[in-house]
């Protein structure tokens, strides 16, 4: 007679260690996004725009033909 429990035992552990493996992947990567998402947001706080002189003026001359 043949024990089938082992090799189903085998099987389903490395299973489970995949899962794990991959887990574990997935919580680091997440992390990592959080991260860079703040370092991106921080980065964006110091942005900082003006418009051209020129756009400037033609919203204006816009703004008066209107």
């Amino acid at each position: 007679m043949s024990n089938s429990t082992l090799p189903l035992f085998i099987t389903s552990h490395a299973t489970t260690e995949k899962k794990n493996r991959h887990m574990n992947e997935m919580k680091k990567m997440q992390r990592e996004e959080k991260a860079l998402i703040a370092i991106t947001a921080d980065a964006l706080k110091t942005i900082q725009y003006t418009p051209r002189t020129s756009t400037l003026d033609a919203i204006f001359e816009y703004a008066k033909k209107k």
